[in-house]
């Protein structure tokens, strides 16, 4: 007994042996188990232990608040005078959720160590003989703490608050010398969040910052790596900067192909100088945009760079316009190689209406052997889709639900994804010059792509819904002949690179993409 009561003296001294023997509910199981500390927790442990201003900057669903409340639990349970520590949420149905953590972690302690509680409500544990409480928040307005004096407070998930400004300075007139924790995934650069991050680097405000880039937590890797990934050499040189395996830079393709790249970036940064990327950034790698050969092909509303192939595939885009003469309105059409991944053709005006458009689709859609069609069926895509039905064109793209393709807050981030990997893995080698312009006008708004102001997206827009398309579609090709031909392909676009001239023969002749 005596030998009993000494371990478990031992155990309720250290925090990290009395948290790891918490029971938590496992999120992906979905069913109660044991707080197995990962990496981040553990590394975080130690700053807690020291640090009495911690920031924490952090990916998404890595354990970081999981670990804080084991903390806290850990301090109130130890506490032998009426101590006060409390967690403030975002939002109610957070804190209500962190609040489970605790009653989860107190109902499964093991018989010897639970000691009655005074009080157990919907937000508040108070143990009976000492008084120490933890107790649950949501941030307001007003703040989460006014009325109360605290021995530690946690922020959790700090970015989203509504006033920022106000609910730390309540805080920390609530604390006073005691332990403030803020964690939080990125929101938006500049605000207060942002701004204790930055301080934290330069040293300037006291606060200790944890920093957890996604490929900290071992969970963020796929276990067997799939025959049909192959690195790019963009994502090669991520894992070269990043130090990362395979399976996590397979991981994180996987991601990218489900969030897009922005929301990708924000929820699962791997630096702080990501984390906190800014507007105006430009979307596509500045390095791969300058790889790319610029042709000359004028003003023309067809641009040919190559005529159809005999058996080969391809895939015709539109991102259709109101044809008013708006400088900031085109309706475009692009047709890409399904081989070659190259853009072989566009259409580019702002003064053909919707009803002409259609007729020009048909043209096109003839012409390059009847390919698959994708319309953005936003505002006058809808009539064009209709026209096109009438006209008997087949292939029309439509989703799991039969539907048009219509971009929304769910699907751009995944239609611009779909180019940006195109344009930064170098597979395009030339572009007429006035769509690769229109390609370096792309910028991050409030961290989504969009064309900077005054300028236009329409063609990289069509470009993008048919490598949409092309992801989406059986391949035409085996793995390896596709491989192949991409390989010779780009041999010989990099072979005619110093001639400076078109990669093939343009209609007339003249070089200049008439048609």
């Amino acid at each position: 007994m005596a030998k009993m009561n000494e371990e478990l003296g031992d155990l309720l001294k250290d925090p990290e042996q009395f948290i790891s023997r918490l029971t938590i509910m496992h999120k992906q199981r979905q069913r109660l188990s044991s707080f197995d500390l990962n990496e981040p927790q553990k590394k975080l442990l130690e700053v807690l232990k020291t640090s009495n201003r911690v920031i924490i900057l952090k990916a998404r669903q890595m354990g970081i608040s999981t670990l804080v409340r084991g903390w806290h639990f850990w301090q109130t349970y130890m506490a032998s005078q009426p101590k006060q520590y409390a967690v403030i949420s975002h939002t109610r149905d957070s804190a209500e959720e962190l609040h489970r953590m605790e009653k989860t972690f107190y109902d499964n302690l093991p018989v010897q160590l639970r000691r009655p509680l005074s009080k157990s409500s919907s937000r508040t544990l108070t143990f009976e003989d000492s008084g120490a409480t933890v107790r649950t928040h949501t941030a307001s307005g007003k703040g989460g703490t006014r009325s109360f004096a605290m021995n530690s407070v946690h922020l959790s998930e700090f970015a989203f608050y509504e006033n920022q400004e106000e609910t730390m300075a309540t805080v920390m007139a609530a604390v006073g010398e005691g332990q403030i924790i803020i964690e939080s995934t990125p929101n938006t650069p500049g605000d207060k969040f942002h701004e204790l991050v930055e301080g934290a680097m330069k040293g300037e405000n006291g606060w200790t910052l944890v920093f957890f880039p996604w490929y900290s937590h071992a969970a963020y890797a796929v276990e067997e790596i799939p025959g049909w990934y192959i690195p790019t050499a963009v994502e090669k040189k991520v894992q070269e900067d990043l130090q990362i395996t395979t399976q996590q830079l397979c991981w994180r393709k996987k991601q990218l192909k489900t969030l897009g790249q922005e929301k990708f970036i924000r929820e699962y940064p791997a630096t702080i100088e990501e984390a906190f990327r800014s507007s105006g950034v430009q979307f596509f790698d500045p390095v791969a945009m300058d790889k790319i050969d610029p042709v000359d092909m004028g003003s023309h509303e067809h641009r040919q760079y190559a005529p159809p192939q005999p058996g080969e595939a391809y895939v015709l885009g539109v991102d259709v316009g109101s044809g008013l003469g708006k400088k900031t309105d085109f309706s475009a059409i692009t047709v890409v190689s399904g081989s070659t991944r190259q853009p072989v053709y566009h259409f580019i005006s702002n003064t053909t209406p919707p009803s002409k458009l259609a007729e020009v689709i048909v043209g096109v859609w003839t012409r390059y052997h009847q390919p698959k069609v994708i319309v953005e069926s936003n505002g006058n895509g809808h009539w064009v889709l209709h026209k096109l039905k009438e006209l008997k064109v087949k292939g029309l793209y439509k989703d799991d639900k039969g539907k048009p393709f219509r971009t929304t807050v769910g699907t751009r981030p995944l239609l611009f994804q779909a180019i940006k990997e195109v344009v930064d893995s170098g597979i395009i080698m030339k572009l007429d010059r006035h769509v690769l312009e229109e390609l370096k006008t792309i910028v991050y708004i409030k961290d989504k792509p969009q064309a900077a102001k005054r300028k236009n997206d329409d063609v990289t827009v069509s470009m993008a819904l048919c490598y949409y398309l092309l992801e989406r579609m059986p391949l035409m090709v085996s793995h390896s002949v596709k491989r192949a031909m991409m390989e010779k392909h780009i041999a010989a676009m990099k072979a005619k690179k110093s001639t400076r001239m078109l990669p093939w023969n343009v209609r007339g002749g003249n070089k200049t993409g008439g048609y």
